[in-house]
């Protein structure tokens, strides 16, 4: 296979890491083995030193939160160690999203490392962004398109009475059937949700139970510990839509998609007196348990592994306190890989390190001056945004016209014509709204002095509340700036955002500023 050769800035000789991806399944155009394969020839024959692969399998290109190999070659990229370049297979390995392809190329770039794809044909010169931008569009269009197809194909299954994947709820069974043959010739595998002839009557017994008013401890107690033994998980247990026989693909709800456990007056019954209890409410602070047992993360953190929220447990005589995932501890023991942590221990480099690190002057200084020098160049901002401006004023006259022909000719060919004028309306508009917010970025100020006095304020609310242990107190400062914990055995991600309003109220007026993540 014939490879883009590696730029003048990549001599033989340079030290480069690579980055592989693959979205998983069986049609998947490249699998991380075969990129690997086809970076290590290209290595070889120009004389590159392949030092480091990171490597995300079945990984969406569209977000980051568990791309971890990305992340942490992201990391890596600002220390010492670092190597000349970075190759990639192309740039839809790299990222599906615009927004994040720009931004991570260029940090890596402002690092100091060339990026290289082997299969994208970037020209050199001053056109080389515009091709990169072009690339990033079409990779972000092409993860559109694929995902609506796969709901759509998902929809259609659910439609026709089958589930569109993962485990059926407690009391259901799933029922395989044959709908086909893959490309492969492997047959391609549906289920179906039949009631279980163990479970499904205690699930429909729960519901009973709670119409008359048990408490759960005591539905636990009745159905013998078979649906399950903590009380915690039949919060979402009452209001899965599922066990009045409908099935669910995103927003679309199909009835009689499989045989009810329960009929909807008594379903109505239960939601309203849960949430009268309060168990209803995702996340909500005024929930019993947690006004018996409070906890530091309790709605922050979530799974590294699998997104599911945190939950705290306890045991060994209710003496040792851990954070468990609650996939984990609702479904089965091994459906997810994380382990338990210590929630002490949890709480307290969480607090440390937001003390430490995320509320200094001198880290978020450092931010909104990398930000600023980013975006500095007004002049150059201001004449791409005329240049966009003028190229759009020629693009609305020409979808003006197309417009004309159609009503008077009805023509397909100036249709697909108008279709491509729309596309690149759509891009023109959403570059001037980017240079805006790059316009916006450079000019931010805020003093040192408003900083300081902010983060003491802010210190000092969390310190007070650590002395007398009141974690209501502590989780309530941690929230204005904590947006989420990736929770694990060992390692922690927190994504925070400064609340900007409050630390340049005396400076200026409505700042946006980007989530950032430690």
């Amino acid at each position: 296979m014939s490879h883009i050769p590696p730029p003048t800035t990549l001599p033989a000789g340079s030290k480069v890491w690579a980055y592989l991806r693959d979205s998983g399944g069986e049609s998947q155009e490249q699998s991380t083995s075969q990129q690997r394969s086809e970076i290590k020839a290209f290595c070889k024959n120009f004389g590159l030193s392949l030092i480091h692969v990171f490597e995300d399998i079945a990984r969406s290109g569209g977000k980051l939160s568990d791309r971890l190999e990305f992340l942490e070659m992201i990391n890596q990229s600002s220390s010492s160690e670092r190597p000349s370049g970075l190759l990639i297979w192309n740039y839809a390995r790299f990222a599906r999203d615009m927004d994040d392809s720009a931004y991570y190329r260029a940090l890596l770039r402002k690092n100091g490392m060339v990026v290289h794809s082997l299969t994208d044909p970037i020209p050199a010169g001053e056109f080389s962004k515009v091709i990169e931008s072009l690339i990033d569009y079409a990779n972000e269009e092409k993860r559109r398109q694929n995902s609506r197809d796969v709901k759509r194909a998902l929809a259609e299954r659910v439609r026709a009475g089958f589930s569109s994947g993962g485990f059926p709820p407690r009391g259901y069974l799933a029922k395989q059937e044959i709908l086909g043959t893959k490309r492969n010739n492997q047959p391609r595998i549906g289920s179906r949700w039949v009631v279980d002839p163990d479970l499904g009557p205690l699930a429909s017994l729960a519901f009973r139970l709670r119409l008359e008013g048990k408490s759960l401890r005591e539905i636990t107690k009745a159905t013998q510990e078979s649906l399950y033994q903590n009380n915690n998980s039949w919060t979402t247990f009452f209001r899965n839509r599922a066990y009045l026989g409908i099935g669910k693909c995103g927003n679309l709800e199909v009835p009689d998609h499989h045989p009810a456990l329960v009929d909807p007056a008594t379903f109505k019954s239960v939601q309203e007196i849960n949430q009268k209890a309060g168990l209803n409410v995702p996340g909500n602070p005024l929930h019993p348990r947690r006004l018996a047992s409070p906890s530091l993360l309790s709605g922050l953190a979530v799974c590294i592994h699998c997104g599911s929220a945190m939950v705290k447990s306890r045991s060994g005589n209710n003496k040792w306190h851990h954070y468990m995932c609650g996939k984990k501890a609702r479904a089965r023991y091994d459906s997810c890989k994380g382990r338990q942590v210590k929630a002490s221990k949890a709480d307290q480099i969480i607090l440390d390190t937001t003390l430490s690190k995320i509320l200094t002057p001198k880290f978020v200084s450092e931010i909104i001056e990398e930000m600023k020098s980013q975006f500095s160049n007004a002049v150059d901002l201001d004449r791409r945004r005329q240049e966009i401006e003028s190229a759009l004023a020629s693009i609305e006259k020409s979808i003006n016209k197309l417009l004309d022909a159609i009503e008077e000719t009805d023509s397909q060919t100036a249709k697909e014509r108008l279709k491509l004028r729309e596309t690149e309306r759509v891009r023109m508009l959403n570059e001037i709204a980017v240079i805006q917010a790059q316009r916006e970025a450079g000019r931010l100020e805020i003093s040192h002095e408003a900083l300081q006095y902010t983060f003491d304020v802010w210190r000092g609310e969390i310190e007070s509340a650590r002395q007398v242990n009141d974690i209501r107190g502590q989780q309530n400062v941690l929230r204005r700036f904590v947006k989420k914990i990736e929770l694990g055995y060992g390692k922690a991600r927190v994504w925070y955002a400064y609340p900007i309003q409050s630390l340049n109220n005396t400076e200026r007026d409505n700042t946006p500023v980007g989530a950032q993540k430690y």
